[in-house]
């Protein structure tokens, strides 16, 4: 018996030092693995679809409507696996990373004028032969999806923003809009210093991730900084497309509002704008989350969405 109680001792020794070894050695495989088993865990697998910009990386699984979620600058796919845990037993969910960001490889500069991300966009959809889709979607990525659905609104059953979007000025200033009249940008990554206080910026208290996770993500985003830079100021300064308000009252589709106070990066106030502007608009403000809420406060995001969906009309079901 104890020399049962000896081996099993050693084997347990044994699988704590291995794990520590890749945890510690190999973040970067561990990372990698612990990144794969959450997305399974959520019912969700890993695809790629060639374009003629270059592959796209996505998340796909469960079955029903489709559910298109789609990220904001610097952000990527696995930021949405927490909501879609909550909706891959109703309907068909994907995720994807945009083009040019996430584990997408980096594209050519004009690629990410706002109106090319909309092109590009586009690409992933008819790649994968969406129409009528629910698409939820965060900061950049709701600016670049409602360029698209002026464009496209047959890609659109509804649509929600999932936090605040960019291209939507706000009657009282954010604090981020402070920073940058000062001069800085808060968002951007250049340093992992960066990096921790960018997250500070998102999020009143950022949810836990593993390390390698963590440290994996960092180092890449902080690769790209010089790029990142570029982007900024590609998306921000340089794209002439109208603003999310402008567009607005010719969005015929059921939108859903989900926006948090305090919300550093565009301020709450902005919410009642973006709803009335909208033709049909649900709104749902939400306390102690910020710029993500799909990550400070998963359960009520996604109570609030699932909510939203039973409400949009029959016409508009996706297929």
């Amino acid at each position: 018996m104890k020399r049962f109680i000896r081996i099993a001792l050693g084997a347990v020794v044994a699988l704590i030092g291995c794990g520590v070894f890749f945890w510690v050695v190999l973040p970067q495989r561990t990372a990698a693995v612990l990144i794969q088993l959450n997305n399974m865990s959520a019912g969700l697998v890993d695809k790629t679809l060639a374009t003629e910009i270059g592959d796209i990386h996505y998340l796909e699984g469960g079955q029903g409507q489709t559910i298109v979620l789609v990220h904001g600058i610097y952000a990527r796919k696995e930021h949405w696996v927490d909501l879609a845990r909550h909706l891959v037993d109703d309907y068909h969910v994907i995720a994807l990373d945009l083009p040019g960001f996430g584990d997408n490889a980096a594209l050519a500069d004009g690629e990410y004028l706002l109106d090319r991300q909309r092109d590009n966009l586009s690409l992933f959809f008819d790649g994968l032969g969406l129409v009528n889709a629910h698409v939820a979607a965060n900061s950049m990525g709701a600016y670049v999806s409602v360029l698209l659905a002026q464009t496209r609104p047959d890609i659109f059953s509804s649509l929600a923003f999932i936090g605040s979007p960019l291209g939507v000025p706000t009657p009282r200033p954010s604090d981020m809009d402070k920073a940058l009249a000062q001069g800085e940008i808060p968002l951007l990554v250049q340093s992992e210093d960066d990096f921790h206080q960018r997250n500070a910026w998102l999020s009143p208290q950022m949810p836990y991730l593993p390390g390698p996770i963590l440290n994996s993500w960092m180092q890449s985003e902080v690769a790209r900084g010089d790029q990142n830079a570029r982007v900024w100021d590609i998306v921000h300064t340089q794209s002439d497309v109208p603003t999310v308000l402008d567009i607005a009252p010719d969005l015929a589709m059921d939108a859903l509002v989900i926006w948090c106070n305090p919300d550093r990066i565009f301020h709450i106030s902005g919410a009642q704008v973006l709803d009335a502007a909208l033709q049909a608009s649900t709104l749902v403000t939400l306390e102690g989350c910020g710029h993500l809420p799909m990550l400070d406060q998963t359960d009520k995001v996604a109570a609030a969405y699932l909510d939203f969906l039973q409400t949009v009309t029959p016409q508009g079901l996706s297929k």
